[in-house]
């Protein structure tokens, strides 16, 4: 039989440097110049497996493509990707408010008014994870999830499931009885917003007191002096990308690390697909375009309001486009509808943008497929 199936590299596919994604799985791998110099071609030229087994010049190909097909790195042509998502992280926003008004953060310019999921609500949420197995899940949408009064509670109800947490947090209202209580595992990874060690500039960025400095660096100090068991570690970002960050970033690694295993990591803050602009953060439009290379948090990243309502990404603030209600469907029902369709066509290039979406003023969207940068990380883990 005549080979005539053409595969092309899939659209969740990209690579940064020599490092090549694959969204949907949320996979990575080193790749070489032939992998990527592959894989770049079928992006422009499907071929049949035939046609790419035939080309010339490249080591050990036969191996290169089964693992390609093996990994879904490349597709038939005829399948639609419009509709695949998987289930990876979880972001659940079991508190709307924030004790904190960060001037880099949407919060300071439109706070939340208060609202916090039902525990009731909150088991149904997991139970609608159904057979997934998440990598991590995390409790807040620009909220602190230490404002929230079953903190405790969801925490042991992810343990019951076996479900790891990932907690965002300033870091300022986490008592050290809560660091004792997560150091009884469950716990992915913690992340601490503390954009600086001087207390006076930490203030002025976090539009906090600076009894909350010192509140938020005592919390840092004693999870590092625990040696507690956090799977993938303990980090601090460094936001406000402005001549001083790496200098902040340096102060920071040289004080904590002295302490015990911590990342810090050098943040680009963004505007949150338009929600916030100051001096500090500007939105980047992507408006030139009309076709991008993707986005992974329509591929492998659920968000939930504290309804319940499935709502875009993490960047959409304002939970302006809702995909479907947990409460009435299920993540794969509401993840495969047409509206959820229609952006991931248009995030990964299968359709133009319309005209009007908040993606096209969010930094995360991508332009190229084969030339991303990473942020620098100061004292990577």
């Amino acid at each position: 039989m005549t080979d005539t199936v053409l595969y092309k590299t899939s659209v969740f596919v990209h690579c940064n440097q020599s490092i090549v994604i694959h969204d949907l799985t949320n996979l990575a791998f080193y790749g070489d110049d032939d992998d990527i110099a592959l894989l770049k071609r079928l992006a422009d030229e499907p071929s049949t497996l035939a046609s790419i087994l035939s080309l010339p010049g490249i080591d050990e190909l036969k191996e290169r493509v089964d693992f390609f097909l093996r990994e879904r790195l490349i597709v038939p042509v005829s399948h639609d990707e419009s509709g695949d998502f998987m289930t990876h992280r979880v972001d659940i926003e079991t508190c709307r408010q924030c004790n904190a008004r960060c001037k880099f953060c949407p919060q300071s310019v439109s706070p939340k008014a208060r609202g916090v999921m039902p525990l009731e609500l909150f088991a149904l949420v997991l139970s609608r994870l159904e057979d997934t197995k998440p990598e991590w899940l995390a409790l807040n949408h620009y909220g602190e999830p230490l404002l929230d009064p079953f903190f405790r509670e969801r925490v042991e109800l992810l343990r019951e499931r076996k479900l790891l947490l990932g907690l965002y947090t300033n870091g300022t209202l986490l008592k050290e009885s809560t660091i004792d209580f997560l150091a009884l595992g469950g716990v992915y990874k913690v992340v601490f917003n503390f954009p600086s060690m001087d207390p006076a500039e930490w203030s002025n960025l976090m539009q906090l007191p600076e009894k909350s400095y010192w509140k938020a660096r005592r919390t840092i100090e004693y999870y590092l002096s625990l040696d507690a068991p956090v799977v993938n570690g303990i980090y601090i970002s460094v936001n406000v990308p402005d001549e001083n960050q790496a200098a902040r970033a340096e102060r920071i690694t040289e004080h904590f690390s002295a302490l015990g295993k911590i990342g810090v990591q050098m943040e680009y803050s963004n505007s949150r697909a338009g929600s916030v602009e100051n001096e500090f953060v500007h939105i980047n439009s992507r408006a030139e375009s009309r076709y991008y290379a993707g986005c992974e948090r329509i591929a492998h990243h659920l968000h939930v309001s504290w309804e319940a309502k499935v709502f875009l990404c993490c960047q959409d603030y304002d939970q302006s486009v809702v995909l479907g209600d947990l409460t009435k469907d299920s993540i794969t029902n509401i993840m495969s509808s047409q509206l959820a369709r229609d952006f991931r066509a248009e995030l990964y290039g299968l359709a133009p943008m319309r005209n009007g979406r908040l993606c096209l003023n969010c930094n995360m969207l991508r332009r190229d497929r084969f030339s991303s940068v990473l942020l620098p990380v100061v004292a990577p883990l």
